[in-house]
């Protein structure tokens, strides 16, 4: 891990020892954003395949979709895993935004569990599912 004034970097190396054999294995890294909820988008997603893990039914969930919008959000429950997403994101909001590049990670996952999931993740801070847009009293 690389950590630099304005920059986060991971990198993870994997080697088959067998030589013969081909190994399949998944790498998962979580990156939570802080950023308010309501205003967040994410971009480029327009007409990549993704499957969405909140369809009530084992069917719906398993049924690929293409994402038509220019700016995917998170306003509600979300949980896309986007194919072959690309390798570059933009997450944008008024006050901010972030920009994520990849090399080698195909996929992306679009999430923001909401209150009643948020809640149930042991290492999420309080309210950690949503941030309150500046100036807002609760």
């Amino acid at each position: 891990m690389t950590v630099a004034e304005r920059q986060l970097g991971t990198d993870i190396h994997v080697t088959n020892h067998s030589g013969t054999d081909v190994l399949q294995f998944q790498a998962l890294f979580h990156n939570y954003i802080r950023a308010p909820a309501n205003d967040v988008v994410i971009s480029p997603l327009t007409g990549k395949t993704y499957f969405d893990k909140t369809e009530a039914t084992p069917e719906a969930r398993l049924t690929p979709k293409v994402e038509q919008r220019k700016y995917v959000d998170v306003k509600k429950f979300t949980d896309s895993v986007y194919e072959d997403g690309g390798q570059a994101y933009e997450v944008s909001w008024p006050q901010g935004g972030i920009q994520i590049k990849t090399e080698g990670l195909k996929d992306v996952v679009i999430w923001n569990p909401q209150k009643t999931a948020g809640e149930a993740i042991g290492d999420m801070e309080d309210g950690g599912w949503y941030v309150q847009p500046a100036g807002f009293q609760s």
